[in-house]
C-alpha cells in the first residue's frame, strides 16, 4: 500500500472515531502555527480553544535534493511521500502494539527543510548514535510506558518505539504505510 492511500486510509478511520465519540471532526488545541496552517475548519473553534481540522492534499512538489545534499545521504522514498502528500496536524492513535502514538505534524506553515534536517539530526534522542534515524513521532505508549519516541530507520524502513534511557527499540510496524494503515484513532477499541 502506497504511504498516500495509508494516510487516507488513517484519516477516514480518526475521522469516524472522532464523530462516533464527538459528532465533530478531529480536534486539536489552538496555537498561533495551527491557527495559520489553513487545516482548522472555519467556524469550528470551541469555547475550550480547540479547532477541528482536516488534512489538504499538497500541490507543490517538494525538492529533496538540497537536504540530502545538507545531509549526506538519501532520504528514504516513504519518508519523502509521508512529508509531501498532505499537510495534517500531529496524528494520534493507536495499534494493537501501542496504546497511544503522536507522530509529529507536517504544516505548510513551516520551514520543512529545517524541520526534516532537525529530525534526522537528534542523536540525543536516540542511543544508536551511528544509522540514519528521522523522528517521526515525539510520543508513544506501550505497554502503559509512554517514554518512548518514534524513529523512522531510513535504510530499512522500519519504525520503531525508542526508550533511550533504558537503551531498547521495539520495531512497532515494518513501515510508514504500515504503522498508518494499522492506526485506528484515539476514540477507538481495538
Amino acid at each position: 500500500m502506497s504511504v498516500k492511500k495509508a494516510l487516507e486510509t488513517f484519516f477516514e478511520n480518526n475521522n469516524h472515531s472522532w464523530n462516533r465519540v464527538w459528532g465533530t471532526a478531529p480536534r486539536i488545541p489552538i496555537s498561533e502555527k495551527y491557527l495559520n496552517s489553513g487545516l482548522i475548519i472555519e467556524g469550528s473553534i470551541s469555547n475550550e480553544h480547540e479547532g477541528e481540522w482536516t488534512p489538504k492534499l499538497q500541490t507543490t512538489p517538494i525538492d529533496f535534493s538540497s537536504i540530502e545534499l545538507k545531509l549526506g545521504f538519501r532520504i528514504n522514498p516513504q519518508l519523502k511521500e509521508f512529508l509531501s502528500t498532505y499537510w495534517f496536524m500531529p496524528l494520534e492513535g493507536k495499534t494493537t502494539k501501542v496504546d497511544h502514538i503522536v507522530l509529529n505534524e507536517v504544516l505548510p506553515n513551516t520551514d520543512l527543510v529545517q524541520n526534516i534536517y532537525n529530525y534526522f539530526n537528534m542523536n540525543d534522542y536516540h542511543y544508536l548514535n551511528e544509522g540514519e534515524f528521522y523522528m517521526i513521532g515525539g510520543f508513544c505508549c506501550i505497554n502503559c510506558d509512554d517514554s518512548y519516541l518514534v524513529n523512522f530507520n531510513n535504510k530499512n524502513g522500519q519504525i520503531t518505539a525508542v526508550h533511550n534511557f533504558d537503551k531498547k527499540s521495539i520495531v512497532i510496524a515494518e513501515s510508514i504505510s504500515e504503522l498508518l494503515s494499522n492506526m485506528r484513532g484515539i476514540w477507538d477499541i481495538l
